[in-house]
């Protein structure tokens, strides 16, 4: 197991590396780039640091989640909602706060993600064209199937998403949109995402 940092804020990147290797965790700061997606094992932990001038690093939560643990510290004023990684603390909490919360993460087991959350071929379609606005009828007559059978398909879609309802994915709706239309489909469940910010 070794333990990434990422963040532009120097001192809270080294005070956590300082405290990880009190612990005996290997610990080491990085950048957010496809090296560190080659080398991340599902046991690994990335501790990113999200704040007002690195927010598009949030684009890398979902990827980040499917690969290995993540523990998301937040210096935002407001609120953000992260659903998507193991877990979110604030940059203002108390360091017993933020040990406590890398603690929680180190002991979790990560699975890699299997098929079963795949979307299949019809799934991927609605789910796409309902994130881009358009009506269940219109997407039902599209399709030539009744619209029950659209929200049947759409609900599965979100609870394979780890969402409830087509609201809950509306936060990751670029990303979604943006992806190849193979991508839920793709045998092996993870590709070497692109980031170069």
């Amino acid at each position: 197991m070794k333990i990434y940092t990422v963040s532009d804020d120097f001192y809270l990147q080294q005070g956590v590396i300082s405290l990880a290797s009190m612990y005996g965790w290997d610990a080491v700061a990085h950048n957010l780039n496809s090296s560190l997606f080659r080398q991340l094992m599902p046991d690994d932990i990335v501790i990113l640091h999200l704040n007002v001038k690195n927010s598009a690093h949030a684009k890398a939560i979902s990827p980040l989640n499917r690969i290995c643990k993540l523990l998301v510290i937040v210096s935002a004023v407001r609120d953000i909602v992260i659903s998507e990684s193991d877990m979110v603390v604030k940059s203002r909490d108390s360091l017993r706060s933020i040990l406590g919360a890398i603690r929680i993460v180190v002991r979790k087991n990560k699975k890699l993600p299997s098929r079963v959350s795949e979307l299949s071929d019809i799934e991927n379609v609605i789910l796409k064209e309902s994130l881009k606005g358009k009506n269940i009828h219109l997407i039902a007559k599209t399709l030539n199937i009744p619209p029950k059978r659209v929200y049947a398909h759409r609900n599965k879609a979100c609870k394979k998403l780890g969402g409830k309802k087509i609201s809950d994915l509306l936060l990751l709706r670029d990303k979604l949109l943006e992806e190849p239309s193979g991508w839920f489909t793709n045998s092996s469940a993870l590709h070497e995402p692109d980031y170069s910010f």
